[in-house]
């Protein structure tokens, strides 16, 4: 759902029957719930489904209890799927804005309502670092996910290879 419309929203809810909380910080984390959670979800389903059933089902034949399956075998091959869903969350969390310029205590800023105020009034130059700043954010997590997912596949290819199985394309 677009923020603007959750933010719309609880901006209704909050003057009508939540005036307490309105334009204070619960209001403003319950929206990003709202917003993100689906996302964060998604991604940790996806990376749990990804893990064959038989894996699990061959720990359990060899004695293993429900937890040090997790543990064990589900969470490991899940953590990179898992990484990649908060760095998503955190990136979009980052960049968000009608819900923040909506929802936010008054006075509080975020890198992107900083952005937004100062390109607003043409001040370029001093909007400037606030840029650089969401830039940097970004790309520090996007980078290590793709070392990390980089390593992954490295690892995988050397294992097929010292397995004797010939790689995709069926070129050595």
């Amino acid at each position: 759902m677009p923020g603007i419309v959750v933010a719309l929203a609880l901006v209704f809810l909050g003057i009508r029957f939540a005036q307490p909380i309105y334009q204070r910080t619960p209001l403003l984390v319950f929206a990003y719930a709202v917003l993100f959670l689906p996302i964060a979800v998604a991604s940790v389903r996806a990376a749990v489904a990804q893990s064959p059933p038989s894996l699990t089902e061959v720990a359990r034949s060899l004695g293993r209890s429900p937890m040090q399956v997790v543990r064990e075998v589900t969470l490991p091959l899940a953590a990179p799927g898992v990484a990649a869903g908060f760095a998503l969350v955190m990136l979009t969390a980052m960049k968000e804005l009608p819900a923040t310029l909506l929802l936010r205590p008054t006075g509080m800023d975020t890198l992107a309502t900083r952005l937004w105020t100062e390109t607003g009034v043409g001040a370029y130059a001093a909007a400037a670092p606030y840029a650089v700043g969401l830039v940097v954010l970004a790309a520090v997590p996007t980078f290590l996910l793709s070392q990390f997912a980089g390593d992954d596949g490295a690892r995988v290819l050397a294992a097929d290879r010292a397995a004797g199985a010939s790689p995709p394309g069926g070129a050595r």
